[in-house]
């Protein structure tokens, strides 16, 4: 399962570079400005209802009843299950998109009401253009989580790797020609890529296709009892984006992409190790979880938060202690000026502080929903995005961009402890020693490398004599356990 997830996170981070190199070429053509302010919004707000569907609530909530109801039923009526939600997920994510494009006016001046017009009107026709995105990538999504369930995990992890490159290929091609409107057809492109690339296999797995929704099934119903909480938090964390962004538009114009530039750098570790980690290892916890065998359960969480301490710690060093030069090897060229990669660069540093516990989140969070719990995670995420509405409030001030940051690493923080506390005490109560052991050793590991780089000038030198220095110090145990060293 492991070796899966290795496998796993070097698609993703393949992806996640691409993802990377996509914001670096934005950067490049469009530097930090009110049209990429306004590319940035659409884009999310384009994005608001894509977890509520595929590896979100009804992805995750989808996978242990369907295993549950194969276990009982038969594959035939697991199939009719398959098909009954891939049709709710067509008809619901069509009204969306129709909607979005519709009323694309009133969503931006509600959610970004701090630009100027000129920058609404821009975002409201980039909403508009990506309206339909929504359709491809929630049944994307909702397939990929299928697949995952069929232990089949690269292929929907690759997709992405194809948006990206059509996201790519639109503002190196068109960009200079059309602006900002070229990544919007771009991203319209690569999420019918995406929904292209994955069918074919889906139907193979699932054997044919029915347009029908069995309303009586009792399981779709339990999905919906299970769902209604986690669509609740969902709601709640994109709402707390969308504030986010409310704030960030009363910051001078750039502000909006500084903070998504630096979110694109700390979410690197986060999607190529916390979602890749978590999405490996929820089918076999959620059978476990069936089968009840809870030493399995709990050695599995263990494994999954010991390698995600190996991976995101020494990620948070680079970021912490490096963030300028970082932003400045990747960003600064171009219209990309010295201000901005010095905002970027704090906003990085302050988001970085809570990138262990946002990575973690994932896989606790899932851990949950195996125990068809659904509540308490829902419960924990709006305490923390009520901490960090009230910290962006608060900090904004005198902090500006750099306090919107730091409230949502505390935000992650918290929530992150409410979600460690209360599975340890309602239902496996995990080896606390065996994990802060081996964080000390990761801990010690990353201060050794930072010591050993950090007076070196050239930063692509540092990061290279940080990562030997680091690979180095675990390269034995690594080859003497393998696996059982986490």
């Amino acid at each position: 399962m492991f070796k899966s997830g290795f496998f796993m996170m070097i698609i993703t981070l393949v992806s996640r570079v691409l993802g990377l190199a996509r914001s670096v070429v934005i950067a490049y053509y469009f530097g930090a400005s009110a049209s990429t302010d306004a590319f940035f919004s659409a884009f999310k707000i384009s994005n608001f209802f894509r977890q509520l569907l595929g590896e979100g609530a009804l992805g995750t909530s989808f996978i242990p009843l369907y295993n549950e109801k194969v276990k009982l039923q038969g594959e035939e009526e697991g199939r009719n299950f398959i098909f009954s939600i891939m049709n709710i997920v067509l008809i619901f994510s069509v009204l969306v998109a129709v909607f979005t494009a519709v009323f694309s006016k009133e969503i931006i001046s509600v959610i970004v009401g701090g630009f100027s017009y000129e920058t609404q009107m821009m975002a409201s026709y980039l909403l508009k253009i990506m309206s339909s995105y929504f359709i491809f990538i929630a049944l994307a999504g909702m397939i990929g989580a299928i697949l995952n369930n069929f232990k089949c995990f690269a292929l929907p992890a690759s997709t992405s790797i194809f948006f990206n490159i059509a996201i790519l290929g639109s503002a190196i091609l068109f960009g200079r020609q059309y602006g900002v409107k070229a990544m919007a057809y771009g991203i319209l492109l690569g999420g019918a890529m995406q929904l292209l690339l994955v069918v074919p296999t889906f139907l193979k797995k699932v054997k044919g296709y029915k347009f029908k929704i069995i309303f009586k099934d009792e399981y779709l119903k339990k999905l919906m009892f299970l769902i209604v909480p986690m669509l609740i938090g969902i709601f709640a964390r994109q709402i707390n984006t969308m504030v986010d962004q409310f704030f960030a538009s009363y910051l001078q114009a750039g502000g909006v992409s500084a903070l998504e530039n630096a979110t694109r750098l700390y979410s690197l570790p986060i999607g190529v190790f916390g979602v890749s980690v978590s999405t490996v290892i929820y089918p076999t916890l959620s059978k476990k979880i069936v089968d009840k065998d809870f030493k399995a359960v709990e050695n599995n969480i263990i494994k999954g938060l010991n390698i995600l301490l190996f991976f995101v710690i020494p990620s948070m060093g680079v970021f912490c202690f490096y963030s300028q030069e970082v932003v400045s090897l990747l960003f600064g060229y171009g219209k990309f000026d010295a201000n901005a990669v010095s905002i970027t660069g704090s906003a990085l540093l302050f988001y970085s502080i809570g990138l262990y516990f946002y990575t973690a989140i994932h896989l606790l969070t899932r851990a949950f929903y195996g125990m068809k719990n659904s509540k308490d995670p829902v419960k924990f995420s709006v305490i923390s995005i009520i901490i960090n509405i009230l910290l962006n409030a608060l900090l904004i001030g005198p902090l500006k961009y750099k306090g919107l940051a730091l409230s949502t690493s505390i935000a992650a923080i918290c929530n992150f402890s409410l979600l460690f506390y209360t599975f340890r005490k309602k239902y496996i109560n995990l080896n606390l020693k065996s994990i802060i052991q081996f964080k000390i050793k990761v801990l010690i590991s990353t201060g050794l490398s930072i010591l050993g780089s950090f007076y070196i000038d050239n930063i692509i030198i540092k990061l290279i004599v940080f990562s030997m220095i680091y690979l180095s110090l675990w390269a034995y145990p690594i080859y003497k356990k393998r696996l059982e060293v986490f």
